[in-house]
C-alpha cells in the first residue's frame, strides 16, 4: 500500500534556491579549471634550441681535430635535445662548413632517450663535419682572428643567441696592421687589447655571444712548445678583447692534444714563445711610468704617485747646488702613429715639468721634450715593452 507523508512529499516539490545554483556552478568551474591546468601541466615543454658555433683554426701549426671539450659539450646537447651545430674552419676567412645540423637521434617515432644510441649518433655527425672541415679551403696563409670573431657576431645575429666554441692557438693571428704573435713578445696583453681595437675589429659586437675558447696546443714543423709566460698572455688577451667587444666569456679550456695540421691548411709561420725576461735597465733618473696617465693622454690619473717622483728629481737638482738643469722627455713603446707617439710624450713631459715647477724649480731650468718611440727609455728591452712608457727626468750638467 502507497503511504503519503505530507513533509516528504513537500521537500521533494520544494524549489533549489538561488544561491544553492550559484554556488554549483562555481564549484563546476573550479573543477573545470583544475582540470585544465592538471592537463597542461603533464604536456611537455617543447625543447629550447641549444645554437652551437664551432670556429676552427686551420692552419699548419693548428692541430686538426675536434677538441675533447668539444665534443662532450655537443654529446650532452645531443642528449639534452633540441641543439643545432654550424661550423666554420677558419684561416684569413671563415668558411661555413656545416649549417644548423640537428643533434637529436630520431626514428621517426619520437626522440631516443638511449644515451648510448645518442652519442653514437653525435659521434657519426661530428665525423661527417670533421670531413668537411678537412675538405674546406680558408687562404693559402694566415689566420685571421678578426674573420673567426666576424662569423661569432653573425650567427648570434641571426639566430638570437651562440654558444660558439673557438678552438684556437690565437698567437697565429694576422691582423693589419698588427701581427698579434710579435705583439706578444713584446707588449702586455691589455696594451695589445688596445692596439687591436683600432683596427676593424672594434666594430665587431659580441652580445648574444656565449663565447668558449679552446687554446690549441701549436703542433707543426720547426713549432717549440709555449711557455707559461705565453699561455698566460694569450688567456689575458683573448679574455680581455672578448670582454670589450661584449661577450660572455666562459673560463678558457687548455687542449694538450698534438694531432696533425688538418690538410689544405692556411700556411702560418712557427708561433714564437716568449724570450727571457730582460733585467731592467739600471739608472738614477727618476721615472713616472705609464700608469700615472690616462692611456693616450698627457691626463695624470695618478698624481700623487707622479708628484713623489718629481720630488725626488727635485731633490737632486738642489743637491747639484745650481750645477744642473733638468731635461724631461717622454717616451712610448713601438706602437701605432710616430706622429701620434710624438704629440703624445711631448705632452706628457709637460705636464712632468709643470709638477717640478711645483716643487719650486724655475721653469727656466727645465726643458721637456717627446721623442715618441724614435729613441728607446730602455735600450736593453722590447721596443714593445711597457718599460719604453715612460718619462724621463734628468739632471744635465750646466754648459
Amino acid at each position: 500500500m502507497k503511504t503519503y507523508d505530507p513533509e516528504i512529499s513537500a521537500s521533494r516539490k520544494r524549489p533549489i534556491s538561488k544561491g544553492t545554483r550559484i554556488m554549483a556552478a562555481f564549484a563546476g568551474a573550479v573543477v573545470f579549471f583544475v582540470a585544465i591546468v592538471v592537463v597542461l601541466n603533464q604536456l611537455e615543454e617543447p625543447a629550447k634550441s641549444t645554437n652551437l658555433v664551432w670556429l676552427a683554426e686551420k692552419t699548419t701549426h693548428s692541430p686538426g681535430t675536434l677538441p675533447r671539450a668539444l665534443r662532450d659539450r655537443l654529446r650532452q646537447a645531443g642528449k639534452d635535445g633540441g641543439a643545432e651545430l654550424t661550423a666554420y674552419a677558419v684561416g684569413e676567412q671563415a668558411v661555413n662548413v656545416a649549417n644548423d645540423v640537428g643533434l637529436d637521434l630520431d626514428r621517426g617515432n619520437g626522440k631516443v632517450d638511449d644515451s648510448r644510441q645518442q652519442a653514437s649518433n653525435v659521434d657519426k655527425i661530428l665525423k661527417d663535419v670533421a670531413a668537411r672541415m678537412g675538405k674546406a679551403v680558408v687562404s693559402p696563409k694566415g689566420f685571421s682572428l678578426y674573420a673567426a670573431l666576424h662569423a661569432a657576431a653573425d650567427e648570434a645575429a641571426r639566430t638570437g643567441q651562440a654558444e660558439v666554441w673557438l678552438s684556437s692557438t690565437v698567437l697565429t693571428g694576422t691582423l693589419d696592421p698588427f701581427t698579434i704573435s710579435s705583439l706578444s713578445t713584446g707588449a702586455d696583453p691589455e696594451q695589445a687589447v688596445n692596439e687591436v681595437l683600432k683596427t676593424p675589429l672594434k666594430d665587431l659586437n659580441l652580445q648574444g655571444v656565449d663565447l668558449h675558447v679552446i687554446f690549441l696546443t701549436p703542433v707543426g714543423a720547426e713549432q717549440r712548445p709555449l711557455d707559461p709566460g705565453s699561455e698566460s698572455w694569450r688567456e689575458k688577451f683573448t679574455t680581455t678583447l672578448a670582454d670589450h667587444l661584449g661577450a660572455q666569456i666562459a673560463d678558457p679550456i687548455h687542449d694538450n692534444g698534438m694531432t696533425d695540421a688538418w690538410p689544405n691548411a692556411s700556411d702560418v709561420p712557427p708561433i714564437l714563445p716568449f724570450a727571457p725576461p730582460q733585467p731592467p735597465t739600471r739608472t738614477d733618473d727618476p721615472r713616472i711610468d705609464e700608469a700615472a696617465f690616462a692611456p693616450d693622454s698627457a691626463e695624470l690619473v695618478d698624481r700623487p704617485a707622479a708628484t713623489a717622483v718629481a720630488a725626488q728629481a727635485a731633490e737632486l737638482y738642489r743637491s747639484k747646488n745650481g750645477k744642473s738643469r733638468i731635461s724631461v722627455i717622454g717616451y712610448c713603446a713601438r706602437y701605432g702613429d710616430p706622429a701620434g707617439a710624438r704629440a703624445t710624450s711631448a705632452k706628457r713631459a709637460d705636464a712632468v715639468a709643470h709638477l717640478l715647477q711645483d716643487q719650486g724649480i724655475s721653469a727656466g731650468d727645465i726643458s721637456a721634450s717627446g721623442v715618441g718611440f724614435d729613441e728607446l727609455a730602455a735600450p736593453g728591452q722590447d721596443a714593445r715593452s711597457p718599460a719604453q712608457r715612460v718619462v724621463v727626468i734628468k739632471l744635465v750638467a750646466r754648459s
